[in-house]
């Protein structure tokens, strides 16, 4: 349904005077199939300011399903001393063997489900030779992710080029707004290698250095969550996920989280979720459904209730799409009681926005489109509004709620 803009001013003018309705819902996320966790952490084994049994004692307490430790491979010269902590242990997370490959010209996180040999890792080091460290990972059955792309010039961006190979790429990294600019590794580094037919997954990653100190009050563990599909709790199934794009990223372990799937096959089942390739034909129409989930009990949501849609907020053109992005934004940053009634969602197309949705009532927001016929086309979303946190970290962390990898059509 076409809404004109005064018309949606109006609606979202009731919605604030009025309150929004939360339903109440019985759906619960897939039992056993999403597991959250941090993927980019230190200890005082690099920077990090923290012993090891401290920062597992701390992620622990957040009730993560898996987590890595990824001290920078500079600190220990190469030797990932980290990985043999008698404390690097825990009897309720899966633990992934982690390091940061750390260079000149980029930083990367690689992940392995058992301890591997470095060797070839450190000597592509100690040349900056990217291409080479990719290529070592990939011998070893690890997973490559390239870190912080568009950090800010102390912590380091991406240089090199996105050599094929890569598996992943951390899109977001600590705060979302500052002190990275992840907005522009989202929708500029990461929808540019996408829209040229790059199919890289995304992650998120705390980056978190202290348990103490004033900086842990801006930067920790589980700030931002990357939530990954795996069809069994084991570090091999966690990064099987990774690869396949299956995860989605909140800004904390207690944050919404999106839910995003596609009907590829019109069977009325919505069996595609993000990560998945679909080979589609010409012309054909898809169904695609999202869902809000909040996974614990905060001062916003209760555990399995839906905040969604009103039909109503549906905006079909691409210009008022882009004009009500702005003012959405635009209400979020001016109005401290809109977070406590509405969400707004972004829903992206080959890297233009598509549709923009308020969120208030309704249990199910679907809709329908036709992918393109002779490109590759991909789908995602976002979710945006206000932490439930002090102002000044409000204003560090930005609108980003969540946000979800990709459902792609005719990706090879």
């Amino acid at each position: 349904m076409k809404v004109r803009k005064f018309e949606l001013i109006r609606t979202l003018t009731i919605i604030l005077l009025s309150g929004v309705w939360v339903v109440q819902s019985n759906v619960q996320a897939e039992a056993g199939k999403w597991y959250k966790g941090d993927l980019h952490t230190h200890s005082d084994y690099s920077d990090g300011k923290c012993p090891v049994d401290k920062v597992i004692e701390n992620v622990e307490s957040l009730g993560f399903d898996f987590f890595a430790l990824t001290d920078h491979d500079t600190y220990m010269k190469g030797t990932p001393k980290h990985w043999f902590d008698p404390d690097y242990h825990s009897e309720t997370m899966v633990l992934l063997y982690g390091i940061e490959w750390t260079s000149d010209l980029g930083h990367a996180n690689i992940w392995a489900s058992t301890p591997f040999s470095y060797d070839e890792l450190w000597k592509a080091n100690q040349k900056n030779d990217a291409q080479r460290a990719i290529q070592a990972a990939y011998e070893q059955e690890a997973l490559f992710s390239i870190n912080h792309p568009a950090a800010s010039s102390w912590i380091g961006s991406w240089e090199y080029e996105a050599y094929d190979g890569i598996d992943t790429i951390e899109i977001w990294n600590s705060l979302f707004l500052l002190p990275n600019f992840n907005k522009w590794a989202v929708h500029h580094i990461w929808d540019d290698l996408l829209k040229s037919g790059r199919r890289i997954p995304a992650v998120g990653g705390s980056d978190t250095h202290y348990l103490e100190e004033c900086r842990s009050t801006l930067f920790k563990h589980g700030n931002p969550t990357t939530w990954v599909y795996a069809e069994e709790r084991t570090a091999e199934g966690i990064l099987a996920g990774i690869k396949s794009g299956n995860v989605t990223i909140s800004y904390a372990p207690v944050a919404p989280r999106l839910d995003f799937t596609a009907d590829a096959d019109g069977d009325g089942t919505y069996e595609t979720m993000v990560g998945d390739t679909i080979s589609h034909q010409p012309g054909q129409e898809v169904s695609f459904k999202i869902q809000v989930l909040s996974p614990q009990r905060s001062a916003l949501t209760k555990k399995g209730e839906y905040f969604q849609l009103d039909e109503s907020s549906i905006v079909d053109e691409e210009n008022d799409a882009r004009n009500l992005y702005s003012l959405l934004l635009l209400f979020f940053s001016l109005s401290d009681e809109i977070s406590d009634s509405i969400y707004g969602l972004g829903i992206f197309k080959n890297g233009r926005i598509f549709k923009v949705l308020l969120l208030s009532r309704r249990n199910t927001i679907t809709f329908t489109d036709i992918p393109e016929s002779s490109l590759p086309t991909y789908y995602r979303a976002e979710l945006y509004g206000t932490t439930q946190t002090e102002l000044l970290l409000s204003m560090l962390y930005g609108m980003e709620i969540c946000l979800t990898n990709p459902i792609y059509f005719n990706y090879n």
